[in-house]
């Protein structure tokens, strides 16, 4: 029958899903309903007994007032425990890239993604995240967060959409952002407009000067960016990038000592260091060789930045590694206060 414009069951209906119903609340509420016919008829008696239920629900605060009338709909059969509530998943998604040479699962951005799971559906990338060389690795990420995005538009049309990575995963996001999502003609531009919220730590491309504290170590200085030779520029109001002081990733000085560890991060990208035409050994042996004097500053500036890049690549450094995440968690959170 239909009451109040909406589909009840009532007295005169007949159907085998009401003899169920009788069945349930045979079981379930004996003291008062364990009477009832085991027929398919919604009958007198079974309106007189679904009164009496509905005001207990109600009384119990599991059936709204107006819903105490004798029929049996959707909100009262969710109430009784005949059917189970639907829950409709309303998350967000929150895209995360891990760090070098370690899983999805651990990591500063795992981190994040544990502690805000009960408000945003938490999708990693599942990348090779390897140390050397990260050309390729940097690009299966970013072919990987692709495939996730799309796979999820819908989801991300109607919810929204946040960004978080660490280190080599911060860069993949930047990449994504850089070449897929900002640009009119990206792959992935009709996802721009539904971004609220990105986490960026110890980002080789965070943009100069862009930088939020977190109680990890002091933040980078202001006159610093990313070692990256293509930084982010204008990022936006809902970007984060954390940054710590002397992080070889994110807190390069624009000066010489940056052009050093620039090219060392070219070459970590993307050819071996210690052979090939294009190794860093022979470049030195060739100012070497060539005996300019002159040069021998050019020398010394490389070797430090061998220096750093090594303790990076096997040991890492505590600016890089000592990162909080409260105040990214915070941020991601602060989605359903603003």
């Amino acid at each position: 029958m239909i009451f109040g414009g909406q589909w009840y069951l009532g007295p005169g209906d007949s159907s085998p899903e009401i003899r169920k119903i009788k069945d349930f609340c045979r079981r379930m509420y004996r003291s008062y309903m364990g009477h009832l016919a085991d027929t398919e008829l919604y009958d007198d008696q079974m309106f007189q007994a679904v009164f009496i239920m509905q005001g207990k629900l109600r009384d119990s605060g599991r059936l709204p007032a107006d819903k105490v009338n004798g029929l049996i709909g959707a909100s009262t059969k969710v109430a009784m425990g005949y059917l189970k509530a639907t829950v409709v998943d309303i998350r967000p998604v929150l895209l995360t890239a891990c760090g070098t040479g370690v899983p999805w699962w651990v990591g500063p951005d795992a981190d994040i993604a544990r502690a805000v799971e009960y408000i945003y559906k938490w999708r990693p990338i599942g990348y090779p995240a390897a140390p050397f060389p990260m050309g390729k690795s940097i690009d299966a990420g970013v072919a990987m967060a692709i495939t996730i995005l799309e796979e999820e538009r819908g989801r991300i049309e109607r919810y929204g959409l946040a960004l978080a990575g660490y280190s080599q995963g911060a860069y993949i996001i930047s990449v994504l952002w850089q070449t897929h999502i900002e640009p009119v003609n990206g792959r992935l531009h009709w996802a721009k407009k539904h971004i609220r919220r990105a986490v960026l730590i110890g980002n080789p491309k965070r943009e100069v000067g862009k930088a939020w504290p977190d109680p990890g170590a002091p933040v980078a200085k202001p006159d610093t960016g990313g070692v990256d030779e293509e930084l982010l520029v204008n990022t936006p109001s809902w970007w984060r990038e954390y940054a710590h002081d002397g992080d070889l990733y994110t807190a390069a000085k624009n000066d010489e000592s940056r052009e050093n560890k620039t090219a060392i991060w070219k070459i970590i990208r993307g050819s071996k260091i210690f052979s090939g035409p294009d190794a860093i050994w022979r470049q030195v042996l060739e100012v070497l060789v060539g005996g300019d004097s002159s040069k021998l500053s050019e020398v010394w500036g490389i070797f430090v930045a061998i220096r750093d890049a090594g303790m990076f690549l096997v040991k890492r450094t505590g600016p890089h590694l000592n990162y909080h995440v409260g105040p990214a968690i915070d941020y991601l959170r602060s989605w359903y206060t603003a």
